[in-house]
């Protein structure tokens, strides 16, 4: 079982530069010497998927997620289906859906919490920093997400650093377990309500409207543009970035989830009048989940480019990641059984 969550994925790309987007945003600082532990590198449940960071654009994507319902034998009610189906939906048909999307990404964005992943992201690099190519596992626990580095920029890691870090993520787990949440294993989400708040304001903040139907990997999906609402009124720090954002989103109208998503900047986004931050306009967003295990929808898919300057230093965001090998493992009481389990030497005399 955790041979699986021990190895690398099968597939190409992961995400860090997403909460480096977020610090563009007015918000309360970190406090010094928390980055990138040689052990375990911490991030919250929201940074990472997603998943993953509180980028506002990724939660208009990760407002959808797909599911497939079987195939089954033709019969006159799936003709029927089939007919009803080729007309456009009315507006409050969309109306529907979306709130159903929306509800349904409440619930998979706290079974994410559950559930290890495999992360491979590859970050390019600007001038002043080389291209990144990591792959690592995610271990919920709680609202955080612990890392454990299986290869970076294609050195896979050693044995000893591989079991140093599995005893490390065990430690983390006994902290969160017993509600422990800080010291040197992970950080605490500074804003717990502010992910919530932007999946839920999808629905103000944005109009969606019929683009047709297609066919995304043999499956007829419902095709939707979205564009900002004029009358959207908030004081969040994400309501810029709502404000200036436009899209795609291809959704399956039998679940109300959706399969894939894209957006795009159209214009500037500044904060505090671009004294602090600004985002250019062109920056572009792609998001896609999938059923990982029946009945449970996960991000599979990300790729972000954003320029943009904080202060008086430029900004370069420009990533792809791909999320592989789900396994559900619980919480963190749950999750520390299943690593002592797979790793009994490691462990033998510690803890």
């Amino acid at each position: 079982m955790f041979g699986l969550l021990a190895r690398r994925g099968a597939y190409p790309f992961r995400s860090e530069r997403l909460s480096e987007i977020m610090m563009l945003f007015p918000a309360r600082k970190d406090p010094p010497g928390r980055r990138d532990s040689a052990l375990v590198r911490t991030k919250m449940r929201q940074r990472a998927q997603l998943g993953f960071s509180l980028l506002a654009i990724l939660a208009a994507g990760m407002t959808l997620s797909a599911v497939w319902p079987p195939a089954m034998a033709s019969t006159d009610g799936d003709q029927e289906e089939g007919r009803r189906s080729e007309r456009p939906l009315t507006a409050q048909e969309i109306r529907n859906l979306i709130d159903r999307v929306i509800e349904n990404q409440h619930s998979n964005d706290v079974m994410l919490a559950e559930y290890a992943r495999t992360e491979h992201e590859v970050v390019r690099g600007n001038g002043k920093e080389p291209e990144k190519d990591t792959v690592r596992r995610l271990i919920p626990a709680g609202e955080a997400v612990l890392h454990v580095d299986l290869e970076h920029n294609g050195k896979v890691a050693d044995a000893p650093y591989l079991d140093q870090q599995w005893h490390t993520v065990a430690q983390a787990l006994v902290a969160s377990a017993h509600g422990e949440g800080g010291g040197n294993f992970f950080e605490r989400e500074r804003h717990p309500h502010e992910r919530v708040d932007m999946v839920t304001s999808i629905a103000k903040a944005f109009i969606f409207r019929w683009a047709g139907r297609a066919s995304i990997d043999g499956r007829t999906v419902v095709k939707l543009n979205f564009e900002p609402d004029p009358t959207y009124r908030s004081s969040a720090r994400f309501a810029p970035l709502y404000a200036h954002s436009r899209g795609v989103a291809w959704v399956d109208e039998s679940s109300g989830q959706l399969i894939k998503a894209e957006a795009e900047l159209t214009d500037d986004v500044y904060w505090g009048g671009g004294l602090i931050a600004k985002l250019y306009h062109g920056g572009r967003f792609t998001y896609e989940q999938r059923e990982v295990v029946p009945g449970v929808w996960m991000p599979t898919y990300y790729a972000y480019d954003f320029d943009g300057r904080k202060f008086l230093f430029s900004l370069s965001a420009h990533a792809r990641a791909e999320f592989t090998d789900y396994l559900r493992v619980g919480p963190p009481e749950e999750a520390l059984i299943v690593v002592r389990r797979e790793h009994p030497g490691i462990f033998a005399n510690k803890n």
